[in-house]
């Protein structure tokens, strides 16, 4: 295709003065362009000058946190959506440069900017992306909704007006639908091969690949005035349904909901969801979210010493990402589990790498293959090979890693990070110091030490039965490691004898419960909280407790709060 050609679309977007370093993009109204067709929801709101919405956790109403009403999709959600409206098997973001974490995940809307770097990669990857439709012509008849033909331009303003409504997640404006139109008809001319009608089509996808609309997810309902919050339109919260159970844009039955009205009220919203919870694609949002809780994109760069640990093989990094994936997505999809579940069962999958570690005796292939674990080594996530050597060193463990991610991520602890010119290098072994404790204990005793490392070395010491790479140990050095230990929480002393007394205590911990429950909320929400959500955590929390803290009720109940299905338009 020309380059000429790749410019116009562009130009004719927009997309050179939209995508920039702000993040999003509105007209001189402060409304993006097209914006959301229809207002379904504008009835089932608070009345104009209402303080606040009804939210089913809370006895008064409450304001919906702050969220931007422009949240670009993350990387994963972008490759995800484009599979699901060209049907390729491709990920063009993989090209792009990573997103990073704020509050640990890398779905903040605060962080979702859009730089010149990620414009030209959305560029790049719609004019592959084109290019390959127009030299593919059995995908391309696959997207038509009608045979060309007879009237290629009639054929043309009907893909655009379906396909358009997919990839905006809403209806085209009729502004909108000519300005494809006539994109349709820039495009024929500028490709190498196919018929007019193919490259116009081609040429069209591109540009819809580059507009804001499909690159956002908007929220453009309008606020009456002095109105303080705004129900979401029907199309507003099949977005927000999909991105946050699937990942992914709404299928026809979520937009037939939409149009239909049915997600104007809580409960409609509440089945579309657990509809969405038995569809294979809510594995990706529950593998998504514990892989970045667990922080497991650290363990492709782990690397023990090989005299030390000859059985840490090449392509671990594989299967203890796997192991610790297949175990959320079963324990939570496949067996219904709560909070105790994930972090009790002994329900693994394990293949040849990992079966050794664990001392599983028996044939084992590439393949994970379904086994239960020893109840008195081993418990939940925190005790697979995964977690336990993605926190420890080259040659060594670490209990200050363990525990820091114990307290931070389990525990929702607030410890701020060692200062700058503090001394990580723990002492050598001696006669004195013996083991990986007595030298963390020794090398943190100072007062000025204390105030974080008090809690930080118990829960880490908890797990010194384990090695470097998470093997079972009894002993360092010739001497018996000490795994015994207590640290305070909000919920009272919590005394352990090993690991999995800890891991125990810690799944009937309420703190930890909830810590659980704000994660989810930080990554289904897509920001961290604030205290106008503290109202509806706390409702929450005491709901799951009475249902032993299902997560995919907890999920469920993440779309029956004020701030899903409701917009704060304060100081907007």
């Amino acid at each position: 295709m020309a380059t000429t050609g790749k410019a116009h679309v562009r130009i004719a977007l927009g997309i050179g003065a939209l995508l920039v370093s702000s993040g999003c993009y509105r007209g001189s109204d402060g409304a993006a362009e097209g914006g959301a067709s229809g207002t379904e929801g504008d009835d089932d709101g608070a009345d104009d000058g209402a303080d606040g919405a009804p939210d089913p956790f809370c006895e008064e109403d409450t304001l919906p946190g702050k969220l931007s009403r422009f949240v670009r999709l993350t990387h994963r959600q972008y490759d995800n959506t484009v599979k699901a409206l060209l049907t390729v098997d491709t990920t063009p973001a993989a090209e792009f440069l990573n997103d990073a974490a704020i509050g640990g995940f890398n779905n903040n809307a605060d962080q979702l900017l859009v730089n010149n770097n990620l414009a030209r990669d959305y560029r790049r990857a719609a004019e592959q992306l084109g290019d390959a439709l127009v030299t593919d012509s059995a995908r391309l008849a696959s997207l038509l909704p009608c045979t060309p033909d007879a009237d290629p331009d009639g054929c043309a303003a009907m893909f655009i007006a379906q396909f358009g409504h997919r990839a905006f997640r809403r209806p085209l404006t009729s502004e909108e639908q000519a300005q494809f139109e006539g994109l349709y008809q820039t495009g024929g001319g500028l490709y190498e091969s196919g018929s007019d009608f193919e490259q116009g089509i081609s040429f069209v996808v591109e540009a819809f690949l580059q507009a804001p609309s499909f690159l956002y997810r908007s929220e453009l309902t309008p606020a009456g005035e002095g109105q303080d919050v705004v129900a979401l339109s029907g199309y507003e919260i099949a977005s927000r349904l999909s991105y946050m159970m699937w990942n992914s844009m709404p299928d026809d039955e979520l937009f037939a909901a939409a149009e239909a009205g049915m997600l104007d009220d809580a409960q409609g919203v509440q089945a579309q969801a657990r509809r969405m919870l038995e569809d294979p694609r809510a594995a990706d949002p529950i593998e998504d979210f514990h892989q970045q809780w667990l922080g497991m994109s650290k363990y492709a760069s782990l690397s023990k010493d090989p005299d030390m640990f000859p059985e840490f093989v090449p392509g671990m990094a594989d299967s203890m990402q796997a192991e610790t994936l297949a175990f959320a997505r079963n324990t939570i999809l496949t067996n219904d589990g709560t909070f105790t579940d994930l972090m009790t069962s002994t329900d693994s999958y394990v293949d040849e790498r990992l079966a050794p570690l664990y001392g599983l005796e028996g044939e084992f292939g590439p393949e994970l293959t379904p086994v239960s674990l020893d109840p008195a080594q081993r418990a939940g996530f925190l005790t697979h090979i995964g977690f336990l050597a993605g926190n420890a060193y080259f040659a060594g463990t670490s209990p200050i890693h363990r525990g820091v991610f114990v307290q931070r991520q389990v525990m929702c602890t607030t410890i701020p990070d060692p200062p700058g010119d503090a001394d990580l290098e723990l002492p050598p072994f001696d006669e004195e110091l013996t083991t990986t404790r007595q030298r963390v204990e020794h090398h943190t005793s100072a007062d000025a030490c204390q105030g974080c490392h008090s809690v930080i070395n118990e829960p880490g010491f908890a797990f010194e039965g384990y090695d470097a790479i998470g093997v079972l140990r009894t002993e360092e050095n010739g001497v018996t490691v000490d795994t015994q230990g207590s640290f305070a929480t909000p919920d009272g002393e919590m005394e352990f004898t090993d690991a999995v007394d800890m891991i125990h205590k810690i799944a009937e911990s309420p703190q930890a419960q909830r810590c659980y429950l704000t994660q989810w909320f930080r990554y289904a929400s897509s920001r961290t909280e604030t205290v106008d959500d503290l109202c509806s955590l706390n409702g929450m929390h005491e709901n799951l407790v009475e249902g032993d803290y299902n997560v995919k009720e907890l999920l469920v109940s993440l779309t029956r709060t004020v701030s899903f299905r409701y917009r704060n338009t304060v100081e907007e």
